[in-house]
Parts: structure tokens; C-alpha cells; sequence
């Protein structure tokens, strides 16, 4: 493969993961946000993080953006040894435990568009595009 071919392939790689990842980070904060609100009042205990966050982003798309990756960052981070704990402890709780279901939900089509988003980063920097 020449290096002209390949860098056809990485534009063209670049170019669907950013409109993938715009139609997922669309369907995060309006189709699938329900699930978010779900883990949210589950877990958004009053004065914690995740409680404030819902009162100070509110419900624009923005600030819904905002709740996910709160959300995200509850699931996700509160498993790392040593500072999970205090993650945990400073966002919210999980009195009940969860279902994986839902919290497959909040984990998958973030990290999805976290994926997409590095591809299209790396795609534009192979092809020069921060030089």
C-alpha cells in the first residue's frame, strides 16, 4: 500500500468518525438521555456533585452534554484503585446497586464517542493538519 492510498484510507476514516460521533453525541442528549436521568436520580444524592450538576447545567442541550459526562465519570472512575473512593464519595452514591443494563447504557455509546473522537484527532494529525 503507498503512502498516498493510506492517507486516503485516514481522511476518509477521519471524516466517518466525526460524523458518527456527531450523530451519537446527538442521540446522548436527546434519544438516550433518559437512561442518563435514570443513573442520575439513582445516584445523585442532595449536596453532592452530581446533584448540583443537574441544578446548575439544567436541561439545555449543553448542559445535558454536561450531565452525561458526570454520569460517565461517576460510573467509570469510581472503580480506580485509590482515588475512586473519593470519586465516589464527592459525586454521589449508589445506595441501590445498579443493573448493568443500565449502566451499560452510559458507558458504551460514551466511550463509543470517545474512541471516534481520538480517531479523528490521530486521522488529522497523520495527515498534517496540526503542523
Amino acid at each position: 500500500m503507498n503512502e498516498g492510498r493510506l492517507t486516503d484510507l485516514v481522511v476518509i476514516l477521519g471524516a466517518l468518525s466525526l460524523g458518527i460521533g456527531f450523530i451519537l453525541l446527538l442521540l446522548m442528549v436527546t434519544l438516550l438521555f433518559r437512561k442518563t436521568a435514570e443513573v442520575e436520580r439513582r445516584v445523585a444524592t442532595p449536596g453532592k456533585q452530581l446533584d448540583e450538576a443537574r441544578s446548575i447545567w439544567g436541561n439545555g442541550p449543553i448542559g445535558r452534554w454536561m450531565r452525561v459526562m458526570y454520569v460517565y465519570a461517576f460510573v467509570v472512575f469510581r472503580h480506580i484503585p485509590r482515588i475512586g473512593p473519593r470519586i465516589k464519595s464527592r459525586m454521589g452514591d449508589e445506595n441501590e446497586p445498579l443493573p448493568l443494563s443500565l449502566k451499560l447504557w452510559i458507558v458504551v455509546p460514551f466511550t463509543v464517542y470517545a474512541v471516534l473522537m481520538f480517531l479523528f484527532f490521530f486521522s488529522g494529525w497523520y495527515i498534517g493538519a496540526f503542523d
